[in-house]
């Protein structure tokens, strides 16, 4: 009897209660396809798909159209915020153009200056301490680019004067006579022409081997670690004279200055060079 009682009144308590139910809308998953299972390129099933779990489904609350609308609305809102913050950028950048443009030179080269690019495109604008630092690299920058100049003058002033007129005019006429690139092996060195599209154009390299051992630029050797002053007095000799410092290498060890061919014909091994390679630089 008591058992029935309890009963009725369970069935009276759920009388008018409403239940609450979640209606869901499938969707074949993108992924897969609606395979549940990933393929690869030979046809073979790799696995189960990631996204879907292997059902080859995806269950949503809500409507397709109404998510589609929330995807428009969140990447109008993403694009809102880019503008601005692009905005906020270009207005920086106009009040501290020379610290924009540090970071842009310098970003590459050390974390710092890419740790603040980053900071900019993140926020927008940079606090007044991280302002304040690159202002200091700036400067020191500065300081630096003057003691180069100051020292570049230095190296300038103390080059030793040479005449190179002789040795200018041999690489001119050997261009005329259609050597792309000339070279002179005088004593132990080798000479030749910098690009005369680099930055040293009109300058004359001087290397023993693979080894860089100065320019000659505007009438000065200006020589590079290497090239101590006794190699120094080496190169200033054979310069001064190319043509017998070619015939002096050409009977020091039997090949010709020039194309660096050994000296077989008795013309050329009496004359020190080949005829050819001769005429071609004006000897």
């Amino acid at each position: 009897m008591n058992t029935l009682l309890n009963m009725k009144d369970d069935l009276e308590a759920l009388e008018g209660a409403s239940i609450k139910t979640t209606t869901l809308f499938t969707e074949p998953c993108k992924k897969c396809a609606g395979r549940g299972k990933f393929v690869g390129y030979t046809g073979r099933v790799v696995g189960n798909c990631f996204s879907c779990g292997g059902k080859g489904f995806h269950e949503f609350k809500t409507f397709p159209q109404y998510r589609e609308k929330a995807a428009v609305q969140r990447q109008n809102s993403a694009a809102r915020k880019q503008e601005e913050l692009q905005s906020q950028i270009d207005a920086f950048g106009v009040a501290h153009a020379e610290e924009i443009v540090w970071i842009g030179l310098n970003s590459s080269k050390f974390e710092f200056a890419q740790s603040l690019a980053q900071a900019l495109n993140k926020f927008g604008s940079l606090t007044e301490n991280q302002l304040a630092a690159v202002r200091r690299c700036i400067e020191r920058d500065n300081i630096r680019t003057a003691e180069r100049a100051v020292e570049k003058a230095a190296r300038i002033e103390a080059a030793p004067v040479i005449d190179i007129s002789k040795i200018e005019v041999s690489f001119a006429k050997a261009i005329e006579a259609g050597i792309k690139r000339p070279k002179l092996r005088l004593a132990d060195f080798r000479f030749s022409p910098a690009p005369v599209t680099g930055n040293n154009a009109g300058a004359i390299y001087v290397k023993a081997g693979e080894t860089y051992l100065g320019k000659i630029a505007g009438g000065k050797l200006f020589k590079s670690r290497e090239c101590d002053d006794q190699t120094e007095g080496n190169i200033l000799a054979a310069a001064a004279d190319p043509e017998a410092a070619a015939v002096a290498y050409g009977r020091r060890f039997g090949q010709c200055a020039i194309c660096s061919r050994e000296l077989t014909n008795q013309e050329s091994i009496d004359r020190g060079i080949g005829p050819i390679c001769a005429d071609r630089f004006g000897w």
